[in-house]
C-alpha cells in the first residue's frame, strides 16, 4: 500500500501493518470507509476500523445517516487495544477516584477529551454519573491537544491514551487518576494506578483497532488472514514495539469484535 493509501485508513495485507495502525488509533476514518465500499469481496485490500466508526458515530448523528454500516464489512482480527487514562493537573492533588470525589464535591469539573464522537466522551459521562459528580466536557481536535490543554491549566482533567499523557506524568505537571480498564497497572509511570473496575464501577472500555474485509469475502480468506496476523503479532520485535507504544496485543476474532461493539453501543445509547 502507498503511504497516501495508508493515511486514508486502508492497508493491503502485509507485515508493515503497524505503519497504518499507529496514526489510526482513535481515528473514525469515515471518509475512508465510504470509499472502501467500492472494493469488491475477496480483493486483497483491507481497512482498519474502531468502535468510534461503528458504535459511536452512527448513534450520535442527528441528520443524514452514514453512507456505510457495520454489515458492509467482514471483521477479521483485532490488531491492538489501547487503555485510556484520566489525568489531572498536579496542582489539584487528585491522585485517585477518592480524591477526585472529594475535590469535585459541589463543583463542576472541566474535562478535556479528543472529540465528542469518541468513546472516552461517553465513558466520562457514565463515570461521573456513578461518582455523583458534575462535569463539563470540552472537546479538542485530538486527545494530544486535550492533554496539552491540561498541562497548560486550561482544564481540570483530561482523558487520553496512556502514551499521550506519559510525558506530562513523567515531568510531574499532571498526575494519573484512574485507568479506564477492569484492572490497574504495575508498570512504568502508571504503576499503582488503579482501574475503574477495581473501584466497582463499569464505565470503562478499551479503544480497539481491527482489520476488516469487504462483505462477502470468503470465510477461508478471512481465516487465512486471521492466522497470518496472529503470527505477525506473536513476533518478539512486534510485541516489544507494542509495549513501547503502550498498546496491547489482543487478536480478537469476529465474535469478540461484535461483542465489543455491542457493549460500546449500549454505553453510548444510555448517555445520549
Amino acid at each position: 500500500a502507498t503511504n497516501d493509501f495508508i493515511r486514508q485508513g486502508a492497508i493491503s495485507v502485509s507485515a508493515n501493518f503497524l505503519q497504518a495502525v499507529t496514526p489510526l488509533l482513535g481515528d473514525g476514518g469515515n471518509v475512508a470507509f465510504s470509499n472502501y465500499l467500492d472494493t469488491k469481496a475477496n480483493e486483497p485490500v483491507f481497512i482498519i476500523g474502531s468502535e468510534n466508526a461503528f458504535a459511536v458515530t452512527p448513534n450520535i448523528r442527528t441528520s443524514r445517516p452514514l453512507p456505510f454500516a457495520y454489515n458492509d464489512f467482514e471483521p477479521v482480527i483485532s490488531l491492538c487495544s489501547a487503555v485510556f487514562v484520566m489525568t489531572a493537573n498536579a496542582r489539584l492533588n487528585i491522585v485517585d477516584l477518592e480524591s477526585l470525589r472529594a475535590y469535585g464535591k459541589g463543583k463542576t469539573l472541566i474535562v478535556a477529551v479528543g472529540g465528542t464522537s469518541s468513546i472516552e466522551y461517553f465513558m466520562l459521562k457514565q463515570l461521573f454519573e456513578e461518582l455523583g459528580l458534575k462535569l463539563e466536557i470540552v472537546a479538542y481536535n485530538g486527545a494530544n491537544l486535550a492533554v496539552n490543554a491540561l498541562m497548560k491549566g486550561e482544564v481540570d482533567l483530561a482523558v487520553s491514551h496512556q502514551s499521550q499523557a506519559k510525558h506530562g506524568v513523567e515531568t510531574g505537571i499532571i498526575t494519573p487518576v484512574v485507568l479506564f480498564d477492569e484492572k490497574g497497572s504495575d508498570e512504568g509511570v502508571y504503576a499503582g494506578v488503579r482501574g475503574v473496575g477495581e473501584y466497582g464501577y463499569t464505565a470503562y472500555c478499551k479503544n480497539r483497532s481491527f482489520l476488516m474485509a469487504r462483505k462477502g469475502t470468503n470465510a477461508a480468506v478471512i481465516q487465512k488472514v486471521y492466522e497470518g496476523y496472529k503470527k505477525i503479532l506473536a513476533q518478539e520485535d512486534i510485541q516489544q514495539l507494542y509495549k513501547n507504544m503502550m498498546i496491547e496485543i489482543e487478536p480478537l476474532d469476529a465474535i469478540e469484535i461484535r461483542k465489543h461493539l455491542t457493549e460500546v453501543q449500549t454505553m453510548v445509547k444510555s448517555h445520549l
